[in-house]
């Protein structure tokens, strides 16, 4: 055979990560540790099961159609590499034009595996990403996936929130303070950071987040602001925060949504330095709260959508980029990885962190992950080795932060022991 190729048209969020993406490969970075060695070939069916109800893996992205282009003979060498340890695969040159929205990267340990793999945005969204991990798990552990299948298309999940958001208003003009980090001299590089909250520290964190009623992503952006403040000196700071559609859309059984279904509202988050880091976070809580409530981000989803079956995607990039900026400081959550469905057979998953896209310094994305109880905050970045210091300062006081307010918010239980409710 050879020679047939198969086109898989692209959705307007996936044009839209396309159109916001200039110099940096649009990708998201996961690292799985296990307690021995993958078995490789096994995990090559599994990709290639995989592409039985994602295809589009294999494929390359043309942006001028906003479309995947996938040939019938792909190599699954293209995705699956092994690699011997100290070998950095985030310095790999990634290009999704012509290589697949997928790589694997086995790194040999002496005694264990690490399992490095990158996801392309202009294919899926943070969770996404997490509905093909277990995908791939499943078809590791030689589960039958011949019924399931992948539902990328936004207009199911559009028709719902027109039902719940019966008249969505427009966003007023952002008009906001730009804030922006230092950015330093000296040798490119891209460098991956992280700081992590324990089990235990985690836990006391979720207690007073329950107890105040507010999220934990509303815990972190209002840290997030809070340590820009800090270091920049600006009391207005507006930061993005991800709805993720898929909660307003009902569950297919044996149906996948490895899709772009996650848009940001933006917040713009005042800062007084003297008030209490709970009267911010409940401002944050607020802020959110009246962004869902207007729904100006399906405003913005209607106008796309319509552009998208309307008209050349030359002329909708030139629009949609007077319209829609990009946001040099952005935050991204994975949410929690279910420890239940990350089972290769035979192997016990160590630890597992996701992350997000490579931003070239000073703009820069944060990302949270939670496994087995422990939450990681983590970013991914170009830049030179001061430029890298900073975001882990950035990152550092966020961490204290939470810290500090879960252990100042709440008494401890009087015996000491840290227990969640059972239904927490």
């Amino acid at each position: 055979m050879g020679g047939l190729t198969l086109y898989y048209r692209g959705e307007v969020l996936d044009f839209l990560n396309q159109l916001l993406t200039d110099d940096d490969a649009p990708l998201m970075r996961l690292r799985i540790v296990f307690s021995g060695k993958i078995d490789i070939e096994r995990l090559k069916a599994a990709v290639l099961a995989s592409a039985q109800i994602v295809p589009e893996i294999f494929g390359g992205y043309q942006a001028d159609h906003n479309r995947f282009v996938v040939a019938d003979d792909q190599p699954i060498n293209e995705i699956v590499h092994e690699v011997q340890s100290p070998y950095s695969p985030e310095n790999t040159a990634f290009d999704l034009n012509h290589g697949p929205q997928l790589q694997l990267f086995v790194v040999h340990h002496d005694q264990y595996d690490v399992l490095q793999a990158f996801m392309s945005h202009l294919l899926t969204d943070s969770t996404g990403f997490k509905e093909y991990l277990y995908l791939l798990t499943q078809a590791y552990n030689y589960d039958d996936l011949k019924d399931y299948q992948n539902e990328r298309r936004l207009q199911p999940v559009m028709t719902q929130l027109q039902r719940k958001f019966s008249r969505p208003r427009p966003h007023p003009n952002l008009v906001t303070t730009a804030v922006k980090l230092p950015h330093y001299p000296g040798i490119t590089l891209r460098h991956g950071g992280h700081v992590m909250l324990s089990s235990k520290q985690f836990m006391r964190v979720r207690r007073v987040a329950k107890a105040q009623d507010v999220g934990i992503s509303e815990a972190i952006l209002a840290a997030y602001a809070k340590a820009l403040q800090v270091l920049t000196g600006h009391t207005t700071i507006t930061l993005p925060c991800p709805i993720n559609f898929r909660r307003f859309a009902p569950e297919v059984e044996k149906t996948t949504r490895i899709a772009n279904l996650t848009s940001n509202v933006f917040l713009t988050i005042k800062i007084d330095a003297d008030a209490p880091f709970s009267t911010l976070v409940k401002q944050v809580h607020d802020l959110l709260e009246t962004e869902r409530e207007r729904a100006a981000f399906l405003y913005r989803l209607t106008n796309l959508q319509k552009m998208n079956h309307t008209m050349p995607v030359s002329l909708m990039r030139k629009m949609t980029k007077h319209w829609l900026a990009q946001r040099p400081l952005t935050y991204t959550n994975f949410g929690v990885i279910d420890q239940q469905r990350l089972k290769f057979h035979g192997l016990t998953v160590v630890n597992c962190v996701f992350s997000g896209a490579f931003r070239t310094t000073p703009a820069m994305e944060i990302a949270a992950s939670t496994f087995a109880g422990t939450c990681t905050l983590s970013f991914n970045s170009s830049g030179s080795e001061r430029d890298y210091q900073l975001s882990m300062k950035i990152l550092e006081n966020i961490q204290a932060q939470l810290l500090v307010w879960a252990q100042t918010s709440l008494p401890s239980p009087a015996t000491g022991d840290e227990v969640m409710p059972a239904n927490g």
